[in-house]
């Protein structure tokens, strides 16, 4: 530790091990509603992202855990969604909330299917999806997407 830190320094240097959770907690804490929604989709297709690129180079049981660690993060996402559409006291229409429930129930499919035979075309759809809603979630359903996942 530097001698010259107050003691508030101290404190938040022993406290912070990695300087950009300071950062990704105040982000958790302000997000809310379709920001909040949008950053998870992201997640869930960078996560998936990664493992694709990571298909040749790893372990294969490093790899496996990798991509187990992506579709249980999506799954959970998208179980979020599902809930959500079924709540009774949900204000959206009928017809969007049961299109919501049918997607959801195919990304599940597709994340079972890439689990049981994987394969990294088969992350591809997922992604896409992912994407997608969240660009819409933004207002910007068409064009590029304004999501880096390089």
């Amino acid at each position: 530790m530097r001698e010259n830190c107050s003691v508030a320094e101290t404190i938040v240097m022993q406290n912070v091990r990695n300087p950009y959770d300071v950062y990704r907690k105040a982000e958790k804490e302000n997000l809310a509603g379709k920001d909040l929604e949008v950053a998870a989709l992201v997640k869930g297709a960078r996560l998936l992202k990664e493992c694709q690129k990571a298909w040749n180079s790893l372990p294969q049981k490093q790899l496996h855990d990798q991509l187990a660690e992506a579709c249980k993060y999506n799954q959970r996402v998208w179980a979020v969604f599902q809930a959500e559409a079924l709540q009774e006291d949900n204000p959206m229409p009928a017809v969007l909330r049961r299109n919501i429930l049918l997607l959801a129930g195919f990304v599940d499919q597709k994340l079972i299917d890439a689990l049981a035979f994987p394969s990294p075309e088969k992350l591809t759809q997922v992604i896409n999806i992912n994407l997608n809603i969240a660009a819409g979630l933004r207002g910007n359903p068409e064009g590029d997407l304004p999501f880096e996942l390089e």
